[in-house]
């Protein structure tokens, strides 16, 4: 045998090796208590989706079915479904010795918003372009809360934007 065609089996065994071992541990792996139902309560309506903003804009939203209060969360994901707003804090943070940490204030140095409303107005966003020649892009997810402050559910509403930062 060649050195090529030996170099050539031994990679094949690798790649077969990779794939026994792979497919040996699949039947152990399984998701429990996930929902794959597509959630439509809430439809971002502004900024379109991909669309180019100046600051400050307006972020607005239609909900169906839910009158309740929503987390609106920049460029940084949501907290886990079930967990309040305390959980985003972390353990050191000097917000916990505050009874109502986590404030609006504190939340909104985080780029994280609560309204009940189903528009919010933004005047600033981190400029996040690794370059002046670089898109300034975006992302805001919304999530809806229950009467405790808890995330309800998995469902989370995101859309892409970018801000135009010439001028």
């Amino acid at each position: 045998m060649t050195r090529g065609r030996a170099t050539k089996w031994r990679q094949r065994i690798a790649v077969l090796g990779v794939v026994a071992v792979m497919s040996s541990g699949a039947g152990a792996c399984s998701v429990h208590g996930l929902s794959f139902v597509q959630d439509d309560r809430i439809d971002i309506t502004q900024p379109a989706g991909g669309a180019t903003i100046s600051l400050p804009f307006d972020l607005t939203w239609s909900s169906k079915g839910f009158h309740g209060t929503y987390a609106v969360f920049f460029d940084r994901p949501p907290m886990r479904p079930g967990r309040t707003l305390l959980s985003l804090v972390p353990p050191q943070d000097s917000c916990r010795t505050d009874p109502a940490c986590p404030t609006a204030d504190w939340l909104s140095s985080r780029q994280v918003h609560v309204t009940r409303r189903t528009a919010l107005h933004v005047d600033q966003l981190p400029e996040l372009r690794s370059s002046n020649r670089a898109a300034d892009r975006h992302e805001v997810t919304i999530v809806l809360l229950d009467e405790d402050g808890r995330r309800m559910g998995e469902a989370a509403f995101t859309r892409d934007f970018i801000v135009d930062r010439r001028g």
